[in-house]
């Protein structure tokens, strides 16, 4: 199917993209892994290395080659975000995971993660290679946890995502449309094979350099709480895809606008798409008349869909369609 293109939804989205088209690093550039030099990812590995945010396999070798582990992968994330839970609940490690040690080196990393809300499952085991799916998904839900953020929505045709669930699909669409992931050779993504520590280190160093230039800018252009009256509608577009089209007809004015920020996969085949409803550009003037606003996604065959706004905006319910 060919990719479909959409209008770019706030000024936000432009940095978004160009934000990571350009290397920065967080510090010096000094090799700190003799395994690194003329390495690819060397600058970003060793600048998360100098900030203490990742360690290597010894003192002076990383290994970037080798399978990332599940204990691995979650530290990563973990501290490369700065995830912190809003709520503690002076539980250990060992009370959400059957197979963490709460002596373990890995177990802090294990409980933020959890009560950061994280979907882990109990039996996870730390040793588990990560698949490069497993990985993006997590980071992911990490960044969606950081706070919200828009993204230019393009439908990218994954040739080998076939097999992957339609929250998992959706994660990986979300991280190649704000360039956080690239597809490969013929629009490849390996997304079943084991992940390795530079990719996983890549991607992390991507994702906290996003979380801090975008999802942190100022939400100023927010427009204030309101009833909004939002409707979906379903539209056959490909061979097990839906266009879901999302409508909000009561908008103060045709300044106001609307864009969809993120989708939900329930295990029911419901989707709740979330939108958002940004005020007109400072200085321009627009008619006081009720007026609609549109955006547009995309949804896998056989789900029911409703919208909802972002907290902080209130709309009207509607019955799910199909």
């Amino acid at each position: 199917m060919k990719n479909k293109s959409f209008q770019m939804r706030t000024a936000k989205i432009t940095l978004a993209c160009s934000i990571l088209a350009s290397t920065v690093t967080f510090g010096a550039s000094a090799s700190a892994f003799s395994d690194l030099k003329g390495h690819a990812s060397e600058s970003k590995i060793n600048a998360l290395h100098q900030e203490g945010i990742l360690n290597g396999v010894t003192s002076d070798k990383f290994a970037p080659k080798s399978k990332l582990t599940y204990a691995q992968g979650l530290q990563f994330i973990v501290s490369g975000l700065k995830l912190s839970p809003q709520n503690t609940s002076g539980k250990q490690a060992g009370d959400y995971f059957d197979k963490v040690k709460n002596t373990a080196w890995y177990a802090p990393a294990f409980l933020t993660a959890k009560e950061s809300g994280l979907p882990l499952d109990r039996s996870i085991d730390p040793n588990a290679v990560m698949t490069r799916i497993q990985f993006a998904h997590l980071l992911l839900q990490t960044l969606q946890n950081k706070g919200d953020f828009a993204y230019t929505e393009r439908y990218a045709e994954i040739s080998d995502g076939g097999k992957l669930s339609a929250a998992e699909m959706n994660s990986l669409q979300i991280l190649v449309n704000t360039r956080l992931i690239a597809l490969e050779k013929n629009n490849t993504f390996r997304p079943n094979e084991p992940v390795t520590r530079a990719e996983a280190a890549v991607w992390v160093y991507d994702a906290a350099k996003f979380a801090k230039e975008v999802i942190n800018m100022d939400n100023s252009n927010t427009a204030p709480a309101y009833t909004y009256e939002a409707a979906v509608k379903l539209d056959k577009a490909a061979t097990g895809v839906n266009k879901a089209t999302v409508t909000v007809s009561n908008l103060p004015n045709p300044g106001y606008g609307l864009f969809i920020e993120r989708i939900e996969f329930g295990a029911d085949h419901t989707a709740v798409i979330y939108f958002r409803v940004t005020k007109p550009a400072p200085g321009s003037m627009n008619p006081q008349v009720i007026s609609a606003g549109t955006a547009v996604t995309y949804l896998p065959e056989g789900y029911t869909a409703v919208a909802q706004p972002v907290a902080g905006q209130e709309t009207s319910t509607t019955p799910p369609v199909r």
